[in-house]
């Protein structure tokens, strides 16, 4: 037979763990609002049993419940979904970055529109045909010299824009870096806290949460793996552990050596570091590296490369993308200067102690950056006639026409990096021109549709795990009015059982 005081000891357990179930669903209600917040609960289990096994166990009729334990408070979290989130984070990173490089390389690149290269070759082009019509009138070299300047300006413009987006990229890929270092430096940190609370067999599941939303940020920069390590001394079975971070590559395969960003069990951590060479500006390079917390001493993990996310994204705008569009900017400036250099030599009004049309550096090298008209010709200089036939002849504008518009010639043959033109096929500087914007708006149409598509995994995803982690008011309201109605149930017992014992002491053989 149980003794009565047994029961209310019983009772007791049930107020105390409706108490902290009620506890805990405030806790959950207060945190509706808190991002990244996982829902809490207490996991319940059954009290050990009247009379316990053993060959001096009360006899009866078998075992009696004892009541109700409060087992642990426990956060609702779904490893799954979170490996799913981080997956499609990373993707989501590496594309909206390439997104954002070239959405600003289309701004700035401007066409089709009255103000971009094409229409301003256009205007060039439509000056020099009124040079031809018109070649005996006062004015039209002049008009001529300004829609080159027009021309140049804009080339310049340009290059110079995107060349301060490149900048603007390094410096993306410095803070970025130093980012993740940031994050590193706060999980291992979190790490050494969990395994104090974890050593004393609690559960820390804020400082879960917090670890778990650094950790979803950092995927979001570099591609990562994540292993759990048991913490120090008694933990419970319930416990979450220590972090292990492992950068990988795009495909999820470890480097070798591997590469440690944050050492659960040694509770250490390294630093990536980035190294950017710009001695060649044409061909940046970007070289990332390991190196110990104290940023000086390397790790030998060899270069990595290729690991996805925001990170990869920038450095691959910022040595890839930029430079093919610059360079080939750059090929189609000296080309146009070439060619049109050569055809106004042929013309009546050239001036050798003047020089040429077109410009650029002192050493003679043309780029769309430098590219200017020689600021020594007036309109004089500009004539209709090639200088080996009579006056009225205006077969030399139509030579510099013909190169804007007409003629075909090989550009950039050599260079491996230009998108259109790899195979060097001759053509016009127009449909060169067209074939570079075309690339550009495919490429940036790709970055959109990659980007809108990780995104939409990407919320697909949160969403999934916010239907298992998120905090439901309805569902907790719902909870409070149970453990409201348990909370009452197991006082009613009591004060059955304190009428009980006020019968036995105070009633009975009176």
């Amino acid at each position: 037979m149980i003794p009565i005081f047994s029961s209310l000891s019983m009772m007791q357990r049930a107020l105390q763990v409706t108490q902290s179930a009620i506890q805990t669903t405030g806790h959950n209600i207060s945190n509706a609002n808190t991002e990244d917040y996982s829902r809490q609960r207490v996991n319940l289990t059954t009290w050990l049993p009247y009379p316990g096994v053993g060959i001096n166990a009360a006899r009866g009729a078998g075992q009696v419940g004892t009541g109700v334990n409060d087992e642990a408070v426990v956060r609702i979290r779904d490893q799954f979904v979170d490996l799913q989130v981080r997956d499609n984070s990373n993707q989501n990173g590496y594309w909206s970055s390439l997104s954002d490089a070239y959405s600003q390389m289309e701004d700035i690149v401007n066409e089709p529109t009255d103000t971009g290269i094409s229409s301003e070759l256009d205007g060039f082009w439509q000056s020099l045909q009124d040079l031809a019509g018109n070649s005996g009138t006062a004015g039209t070299g002049t008009v001529v010299l300004q829609k080159g300047s027009a021309v140049a300006d804009t080339f310049n413009y340009i290059a110079v824009s995107l060349g301060k987006v490149q900048n603007n990229l390094n410096q993306q890929i410095t803070e970025n870096t130093n980012l993740v270092n940031n994050y590193a430096d706060q999980i291992n940190a979190l790490n050494k806290e969990i395994n104090k609370q974890e050593a004393n067999g609690f559960l820390s599941n804020d400082l879960y949460d917090e670890r778990d939303a650094l950790t979803d940020k950092l995927a979001q920069l570099v591609n990562i793996k994540v292993t759990k390590v048991e913490s120090d001394g008694n933990p419970s079975p319930l416990a979450e552990g220590k972090y292990t971070i492992e950068l990988v590559d795009a495909n999820g395969a470890s480097y070798s050596p591997s590469a440690t960003l944050v050492d659960g069990k040694a509770m250490t951590n390294n630093h990536l570091k980035s190294t950017i060479d710009t001695s060649d500006s044409s061909s940046p390079t970007v070289t990332v590296s390991m190196v110990k917390s104290d940023d000086t001493t390397s790790v030998d993990t060899g270069e990595l490369t290729n690991f996805s996310g925001k990170l990869q994204g920038l450095i691959d705008a910022y040595t890839i993308d930029y430079p093919s569009v610059l360079k080939s900017l750059d090929n189609m400036a000296s080309a146009l200067a070439d060619k049109f250099n050569a055809a106004y030599e042929n013309t009546a009004g050239y001036d050798t102690a003047k020089g040429d049309f077109f410009l650029g550096a002192a050493d003679g090298t043309v780029t769309a950056a430098n590219i200017h008209v020689n600021s020594n010709l007036v309109g004089s200089d500009v004539t209709a006639a090639n200088k080996s036939m009579p006056s009225g002849d205006n077969s030399g504008a139509t030579a510099m026409a013909d190169v804007i518009a007409t003629n075909k010639f090989v550009i950039d043959k050599d260079d491996p990096n230009n998108p259109n033109d790899s195979d060097g096929e001759a053509m016009t500087l127009k449909t060169y021109l067209q074939n570079l914007i075309g690339q550009i708006g495919v490429n940036a149409q790709s970055a959109n549709q990659f980007t809108s598509n990780s995104q939409t995994m990407l919320d697909a995803a949160e969403n999934r795990r916010s239907s298992v982690s998120g905090v439901s008011l309805d569902e907790e309201l719902t909870n409070l009015i149970q453990f409201q109605h348990s909370y009452a149930a197991a006082a009613k017992v009591v004060t059955t059982l304190d009428t009980m014992l006020d019968t036995l002491i105070n009633k009975m053989g009176g």
